[in-house]
């Protein structure tokens, strides 16, 4: 797996421990070979809804500065990953639920609420 993916995800496993162990467990799961890097991805933007409510201020604003700088990457790979899996994946997992959106909508920077955005409304 791309080393800036690795790092990335890294951030997200130090803030919480729930995320974290998602991420060993599908590890595991996919051993001996890695987990596709979308679904990896996916499965931590789900975890960040669950967990939306148990994170400190700082540590939502550090988060969402993370995942916009994740949009940002030069790493092409990267950027990819948290478009298409972690901030697709945080819309649909608040699509019944217009508190967590709002939540979410709200801690968005630019670029992650563009794109949450698009694929919020892809289809109406």
């Amino acid at each position: 797996m791309n080393e800036c993916i690795n790092y990335y995800l890294s951030f997200f496993s130090e803030k919480s421990d729930f995320i974290k162990g998602e991420i060993h467990k599908c590890y595991e799961y996919w051993m001996p070979e890695y987990p596709p890097t979308l679904l990896l991805f996916a499965l931590v933007g789900k975890s960040l809804v669950k967990q939306l409510d148990v994170f400190n201020a700082l540590d939502a604003k550090l988060i969402f500065q993370h995942i916009e700088e994740g949009m940002n990457s030069p790493c092409d790979e990267l950027a990819t990953a948290v478009a298409t899996g972690l901030i697709e994946s945080m819309v649909t997992a608040s699509d019944n639920d217009e508190t967590i959106w709002n939540k979410l909508e709200n801690s968005m920077h630019v670029e992650t609420k563009k794109h949450a955005l698009a694929w919020k409304n892809f289809g109406q």
